[in-house]
């Protein structure tokens, strides 16, 4: 039920036969369609993408970060993870805290300098070349060279920065103008890019007919990205340009160290192998996701506190279809807040959290109104065990920069992939004579010792990102992820619902109003109407109604999406309609 007094805008819902693409800029769904043009197949497209997005959407993604990729290939079906990881040098009290009790997007206690927030100690280990390169390995048909092409030329002879892209660059100011290598790309003459160039001069405005518009780019850059075609993932963590990162960091006061690069390695998790891909029963699907320390077992627990719940028999966005949401997304975050932490640093109830038993006590709980609190469970019950003494969870006060995209053919074949630098630019730090935007994923981390998701040498750390592949009898049916921190898993679960329990098409869902769990206050889209609003907060919901105008001028509060569905009328694309993020099909 949505008010008929707001003004609603939409993109058109993308089709194709052969093939889909659904990412968050143009051009990297333009590079994953020129990949399967030329004979490759989704992984080839998925990677292509995933190296052209870094380049053209460089406040959220790049190599300098990490992600996770979850795939069907034919029969074989899995997970590639290579999330940043702490460098062996860092430590639990490696930054000294401010006494703030909440700062920056995740709302740790604060630390001087915001030195985990940006600059050259906010810096862990990238994992995106690595993982990105393996799982080209293992399925991709078209060489390697031949897939990172696009970005190579994207970096080499520039893109036009178009409205999004400006948005997120003034929204980046202050950092662009911090760091001199960072402002001299995407600052050409210490402007924002968004004019036109006259032949003779470096930047000016003049006559549209007689000049072009000013291009980033990012010529050291495209130099890494070739030589990563070329020699693969080696060029990255050795040779000159791992010196040239390494060099740049610790320079800087960093703590990033050879050893660091040279030793990451992906994970790759396959059904039937041990440990297997996290997979969960939503209705008659079978929804993956990446297990242990990512946003995955969230979104899992959320879909299976759902279960349930005969969703399709309540109104879509009434009341008692948002009570039941609400209540199964804060009870999965109180367990993520309590419990998930790397696995090889802390017992975590793995099996107990994703058990259909579990699920259904929890849900159990679930009343005609909301609890005053939603307190932790006790998931160790289903491992036939006591809690052990383990440390304190890590929760944070309360709750930028991130990519998702999928792609699919109409065999069902899929692949959803998503990668990041944490906030906008990462820690601000591009590598010298690289063009690599290093990320800030000591964000991720509690900076406060000894707490389940403290620092710890070496440690991966608890991520939000949740790619999500839904898979019934023929196949997949639903690929979808999304950008936005903490506010990814309810967004991708936001979607599965409104997609499988209410018949939306994947455009139709994610222009559709939605909330958000994942601070205090349940967000909610001011597009509801405001009896289901009223409904809301009269079941002790506490509800923080966002004017919809923050949708329509950029600045949502709620995650950016893109997805695909495939069904009997062929592929169907969607992409969040105020961002950059585009579908195409073939």
């Amino acid at each position: 039920m949505v008010s008929d007094s707001v003004f609603a805008a939409s993109k058109s819902e993308a089709r194709g036969e052969r093939a889909m693409a659904a990412t968050k800029h143009r051009l990297a769904s333009a590079a994953a369609l020129r990949s399967l043009r030329a004979g490759g197949n989704v992984m080839d497209a998925a990677v292509a993408a995933a190296f052209a997005v870094g380049v053209v959407e460089p406040a959220s993604s790049g190599i300098g970060g990490g992600g996770y990729l979850v795939y069907q290939m034919g029969e074989r079906g899995g997970v590639f993870a290579f999330p940043m990881r702490a460098p062996l040098a860092a430590v639990p009290d490696m930054y000294r805290l401010t006494g703030a009790p909440a700062v920056g997007s995740f709302g740790w206690p604060g630390v001087e300098d915001d030195a985990n927030l940006e600059g050259p100690r906010a810096i862990a280990t990238p994992g995106a070349v690595a993982g990105l390169t393996a799982a080209h390995a293992e399925f991709g048909r078209l060489p390697l060279d031949a897939v990172v092409a696009p970005a190579v030329e994207l970096a080499q002879y520039g893109f036009a920065p178009e409205f999004h892209d400006l948005m997120a660059f003034a929204g980046q100011a202050g950092k662009l103008t911090r760091y001199p290598e960072l402002r001299g790309i995407f600052l050409p003459a210490g402007e924002l890019p968004a004019g036109i160039e006259i032949p003779g001069s470096r930047y000016a405005r003049g006559d549209p007919l007689r000049a072009e518009p000013v291009r980033i780019r990012q010529p050291d850059l495209a130099d890494t990205l070739a030589a990563i075609g070329e020699e693969g993932a080696g060029a990255f963590y050795g040779g000159l340009i791992a010196r040239r990162l390494v060099d740049a960091v610790r320079g800087a006061g960093g703590v990033l160290d050879r050893a660091d690069l040279e030793g990451y390695r992906p994970f790759h998790w396959q059904t039937g192998g041990a440990p297997a891909p996290l997979e969960v029963t939503y209705r008659d699907t079978r929804v993956r996701a990446a297990p242990f320390a990512s946003g995955g077992i969230t979104s899992a627990m959320t879909l299976q506190l759902l279960s349930g719940t005969d969703l399709s028999a309540c109104e879509h966005n009434g009341a008692e279809a948002l009570h039941h949401y609400i209540c199964a997304a804060r009870l999965a975050y109180a367990d993520r807040f309590a419990y998930l932490a790397d696995p090889e640093s802390a017992d975590v109830p793995w099996r107990g959290l994703i058990s259909p038993s579990y699920a259904a006590r929890r849900q159990a709980g679930i009343r005609a109104k909301a609890p005053a609190r939603f307190p932790a469970g006790d998931p160790w019950r289903e491992e036939g065990r006591r809690a052990p003494k383990r440390p304190p969870g890590s929760a944070p006060a309360y709750q930028d920069g991130t990519t998702h995209l999928c792609v699919m053919d109409g065999d069902g074949n899929a692949v959803s992939l998503t990668n990041t630098l944490m906030s906008g630019f990462g820690s601000g730090v591009v590598a010298g004579r690289t063009g690599v935007i290093l990320n800030n994923g000591m964000m991720w981390f509690d900076p406060v010792p000894g707490h389940v998701n403290s620092i710890a040498p070496g440690k991966w750390p608890l991520n939000n990102m949740s790619p999500l592949l839904v898979l019934g009898a023929d196949g997949v049916r639903l690929a979808v992820g999304a950008s936005g921190g903490r506010r990814i898993t309810n967004c991708v679960t936001n979607l599965v619902v409104k997609i499988l329990d209410f018949g939306l098409g994947p455009q139709a869902a994610i222009d559709a109003p939605r909330i958000d769990c994942s601070t205090p206050l349940t967000a909610v889209d001011g597009r509801l109407a405001p009896a289901v609003i009223e409904e809301l907060r009269a079941r002790r919901h506490r509800v923080a109604v966002i004017d919809p105008r923050y949708t329509t001028e950029g600045m949502s509060p709620f995650a950016s999406p893109v997805a695909i569905m495939r069904g009997p009328d062929g592929l169907r694309g969607g992409a969040d309609t105020f961002h950059s993020a585009h579908a195409a099909g073939l």
